[in-house]
This record gives structure tokens, sequence and C-alpha cells, in this order.
């Protein structure tokens, strides 16, 4: 087991059924659970004739699976050695549903079915390896890298190998590095008798079996490229080669980028429609209208999307280009959607069309971090990482109803954990707690609070060691009014809103 070193979206004009609506509703066929329970699962192909599966762990395990058996256990399977590295993809020779490959950055890996194919070191440096496949028509194999280079593995003739490999079932080299470009190669793949490559510059290209170039799609908005998807060979009856071989070079294809968006190219005229675009980078806001099956996910990247998560189908978007969505929330009855950003700023939206309804407010000097409506939308209240509590209250302006700054004050010296409007016992008057790591449940006097004075009325302490993580309003049963507390010490309280004395408390 020797290593070898090395902006504006256009409509979809497909089929009534959207591919992300048809992916969502296929029937699983057979579910093999726990394949890797341990690392999970990195890389997965199947083979040609549909029958096998390969995966690969996070860790240093290799599985073949007949899928089609009533088993959940692994046909064969071995354990790769640390020095191969992080194996993050395998294909299957569609010539041969027996042998496979897999490569990491640094590490090509040959498979035969129980066994590992032994491999030469590789002297010269060829960049981080990407992908790899098996050539259409010989035993070649290809991996592309990140220098442009393509990197062609040979059978080893038996004769010529050192003696030590001379009693391997079968044996790989690396026989000749090819040049195809400067821009690091990210896919490579076999269509019919071509080799298609995708690269960080959103180019396409098209090489024959002797890795001469014969066609490029690329597009300027088109970023580095994750994987490449064509539709099927057309139905004709030419009979002329060049013909077939026209077809093949012009057929449609998808192709999703790395940061987070997939087109469709239509080759007759070269035209890169938008098919979607999702979060670049992690979701940190999720909120759900409070009146109809609506979700808002807002992500680190900027990109605002509203989904209707009954139907499974995405409503709008919009994209925030210089700012980080922090927190979301719908106001009660769900015609507002409040965006607080990692700047500092707050948007007041338009729930169905996103677009802002008053002029953003910038008034926190850190991330927002939770945001809060009361219950008739008079106030709504953010807290920020610099442990302050800003409250806003709406007003008439320009004949229309909105909402202006009214204070902010720094009551907690630990994190907010939580923000939360609720309603007075003996009217229908708005109140205001927040609960922070120092332990402290803190309600405000919004009564007597006026332009840039933000009035407490109560602090209590409701934790001695233990540190509050989140508070919430608990139903209104009967004449009392309670709230629920958790702590990191997977404790549950109840406390009486009004006298704030812990009523149950609940060991989960």
């Amino acid at each position: 087991q020797e290593p070898a070193s090395a902006e504006t979206s256009l409509p979809f004009q497909g089929p009534p059924c959207s591919p992300t609506r048809a992916l969502l509703h296929r029937i699983p066929v057979h579910t093999i659970f726990g394949s890797h329970p341990e690392d999970g699962v990195s890389a997965i192909a199947i083979s040609q004739d549909a029958k096998y599966l390969a995966t690969i762990s996070a860790g240093t395990r290799v599985c073949v699976w007949n899928w089609t058996l009533p088993t959940e256990k692994p046909v064969c399977s071995t354990e790769l050695r640390p020095e191969f590295g992080y194996q993050d993809y395998v294909i299957f020779n569609p010539q041969n549903p027996y042998e496979f490959v897999s490569n990491s950055k640094t590490q090509v890996v040959f498979y035969l079915w129980a066994s590992l194919l032994s491999l030469q070191t590789f002297k010269t440096v060829v960049g981080h390896f990407s992908q790899s496949v098996f050539h259409f028509n010989n035993t070649e194999a290809l991996t592309g890298t990140s220098a442009g280079k393509l990197v062609v593995w040979d059978d080893i003739d038996p004769h010529a190998c050192p003696q030590e490999l001379r009693d391997k079932p079968h044996s790989m080299k690396a026989t000749k590095v090819v040049s195809l470009q400067k821009d690091s190669i990210t896919v490579l793949m076999v269509l019919e008798s071509f080799i298609v490559t995708g690269d960080v510059k959103g180019q396409i290209k098209f090489y024959s079996g002797m890795l001469q170039l014969l066609i490029c799609y690329s597009h300027s908005k088109v970023g580095s490229i994750r994987s490449i998807s064509f539709c099927k060979t057309p139905p004709t009856s030419l009979s002329d080669s060049s013909n077939a071989v026209s077809l093949t070079l012009n057929r449609n294809f998808i192709l999703s980028t790395t940061d987070a968006t997939v087109f469709r190219v239509a080759t007759d005229g070269i035209n890169f429609e938008k098919v979607m675009e999702e979060a670049k980078q992690a979701v940190n806001a999720i909120a759900c209208h409070p009146r109809q099956a609506r979700l808002a996910v807002g992500s680190h990247c900027g990109l605002l999307k509203v989904w209707d998560y009954e139907q499974r189908e995405y409503l709008v978007s919009r994209i925030f280009p210089e700012a980080s969505i922090q927190c979301l929330s719908y106001d009660p009855e769900g015609y507002f959607l409040a965006a607080g950003f990692t700047d500092g700023s707050v948007y007041i939206l338009d729930a169905i069309s996103l677009q802002s309804f008053c002029k953003e407010f910038k008034f926190s000097q850190g991330p927002v971090t939770h945001m809060s409506f009361s219950h008739d939308s008079e106030y709504f209240a953010t807290a920020d990482e610099t442990y302050t509590v800003t409250v806003y209250k709406r007003v008439l302006q320009n004949g229309s109803r909105c909402w202006e700054h009214l204070a902010e004050l720094c009551s907690h010296y630990k994190p907010i954990r939580s923000i939360l409007f609720g309603v007075q016992l003996d009217s229908n008057e708005p109140r205001l707690l927040s609960l922070g790591e120092d332990r402290q449940l803190i309600e405000y006097d919004l009564n007597i609070s006026s332009k840039d004075h933000l009035e407490v009325l109560h602090r209590d302490r409701i934790e001695q060691i233990a540190v509050p993580l989140c508070l919430a309003w608990y139903p209104q049963l009967s004449n009392e009014s309670f709230i629920l507390t958790a702590n990191n010490c997977y404790k549950m309280k109840l406390y009486n809103t009004t006298t704030k004395m812990c009523s149950m408390c609940l060991l989960i």
C-alpha cells in the first residue's frame, strides 16, 4: 500500500415540476443505517450497473455494498493507512464494477474488490488532487489537479515492475502529467467518448480521448464549479459520426458552484440561466410566520429567503451584499419581518415582498443577537453582543405608521440569552423582559420610559450557580402567569411573573 504523492435571477424554463421539487418527492427504495456510525460518510459512488455502492468514511474505512440485498453489512471493506489522507472523492470504473478509485488532495488510491491496488510514488509536484476518472477506451485513469494538470495512471507491466509488486493482483503507476490549463481543475468526468473538466473560473471544457480541446463554455458570473450533470442523450436516428459528436458536445447541462448557485446551460445559444441560489455561508437565523406556513431563513452571507414549508416551495428572497444576517422575527400579525445584522443594523421588511418598510436603524454597537415584537406591534426590542437592550416604538410618520428609536440600556454584564414581550395581567399593556448569562432577569417599565431613557422596573437574580440559557412564556392556564427557563445544568424552572418565585424545577 504505497501512496502516490502528488446577478439577476432568471426563471428556469424547464418542465412543470422543478428539479428541486422533484427531488423532494423521491421515495427511498433502500436505506443502509449506520454504515459509518463513528465518522460519517465523506464520499459515495454507485457502479455503472447500479448494483454496488462504494462508501468512504470521514475516517479511514472503505466499504462496498450490494444495496439490492436485504442486508446491513458490506460485501467487503478495508481500512486505509493514515498517510493516505482524507479521501473525499470516489468513482467506479464504468467498464468494471469491481474496480474503483478514490483520492484526497495529495493521494490517489485504486481498488479491486477485497484488495487495495499497489501504487508507485509519483515524484513530480502536480498540485493537489481534485477528482479522478477511468478512461473510456483503455486501462488508464486520470486525476485532475489544482495546477490545471492531469495525472495519467496506467497498469504496470508485471515484467517491468519490482519483484515485490509482481505478486499483487493489480498495480497502477503514474505514467505522465499533461498540462491542460493554468486554472485549477475542480471537476473531472467522462461523457461518452469525451473528457469534461470544470475549473475555479467557471469554465467547462470538453476534450477528446487524446486530451485535445474541443469546446469551452464560460460565463463571467459563474464561480468555481463543484459539479456538472448532463441531460440524457436526445433520441436521434443519425448515423453520421460527426453529427453524433455534435449532439454530445451540444448537450445541455446543469452545474453547481462553490458559492451555492445552480445554473442551467443551454449549449445551443450558450445561455446560462440561474436555477437557484442558496446560502453561501452558515444559516444563523430562522423565523416562522405566525399565521401562514412560511419560514424565513437568513444566512451569514446576507441571503434572506422565504419558503412555504407545506408546499416546500421557495417564495421570495433578498440579498444584503455587505451585511450578515444574525436574527429574524415576524410581528404577531405576520405583516412585517425584522432582520438584525452583525454590523448592528436593523431592517423592518414587508413580509411578502421583503422590501424595506422604513429606513434602517443602526443604534446597536455590536451584532444584533435577539429580536422581539410586542403583542400589539407597538414596540419591538433588540439585544446585541454589547449586552444592550434597544427598544423601538411605533409612531405616525407622513401619514403612515412606522417605528422609531426610543431608548437603549446596557442592562446586563454578560451575554443576553433571551428578550421577550408579554402582556400585563391587569391590562392589555405590553411588558418587556430580558435574561442574561449574568443570571439576571430584568423587566423594563415601558410606560415611564422616554426618548433616550429606558427605565428598569425589576431586576431579579433567578440562579445562584447555573447559567440560564433561554426564556419563554408558559401558556396562560389560570389566573397566574408564569415564565419558563432552562439552564446549563439540564434543569427547567417555572417562575411566577409577579413574585419571581420558582414554582417548579424539573431535571431533564
